[in-house]
């Protein structure tokens, strides 16, 4: 259990803007030594917005450490005081330029696991308002696509997808959204 590890020592190896790289010296149950290396970050969000239409909005947004273009789920950080639902809410907007009449909890995940102290929170939002966005000028790239969730869905098993957020925010949605099967006589 996670409660019989100790950790003997935890040392900041460097801290930046958005970023806290730390490693740990434990004491695993079973009483032999270990090391982490480990970063530790603010939670973020990502929102599905689903349309009445049954689509979905995506940004393509050039990503630097990825190096190339990705469809995601309008997102970004949540800050440690922060509601994520209220900051969905926010990057929603300022990413899509959309408001949301309701916005639901479909989970949260660790990003990471072994690798990264940070959750990533998914919402569902939906009764949309689509207005203009308000992008940081770091977000100037990005391109808004309207795209049906079905389609997406394929999207994120062919490997259009691969943004591990959105992926799992569209596979959640179209699970919960598929057409009911038909009646067997």
């Amino acid at each position: 259990m996670i409660e019989d590890w100790a950790t003997e020592e935890s040392t900041e190896v460097y801290r930046g803007r958005w970023v806290v790289v730390r490693r740990d010296t434990v004491r695993r149950p079973d009483g032999s030594p270990g090391s982490y290396e480990y970063t530790e970050a603010v939670d973020g969000v990502r929102v599905l917005a689903l349309d009445d239409r049954g689509r979905i909005a995506l940004v393509a947004e050039d990503v630097y450490v990825c190096g190339r273009r990705l469809l995601l789920c309008p997102g970004g950080g949540c800050g440690a005081d922060e509601d994520p639902a209220a900051a969905a809410r926010r990057e929603l907007l300022e990413e899509a330029g959309i408001r949301a009449a309701r916005i639901e909890q479909l989970t949260t995940m660790w990003r990471m696991p072994a690798g990264a102290r940070t959750r990533e929170h998914l919402y569902l939002a939906t009764g949309l308002t689509v207005g203009e966005h308000q992008r940081e000028a770091s977000e100037a790239d990005m391109e808004l696509r309207w795209v049906p969730l079905e389609e997406a869905a394929a999207m994120c098993a062919d490997g259009r997808i691969t943004e591990a957020g959105t992926l799992t925010a569209v596979l959640l949605t179209a699970r919960q959204h598929r057409p009911a099967a038909a009646p067997t006589h």
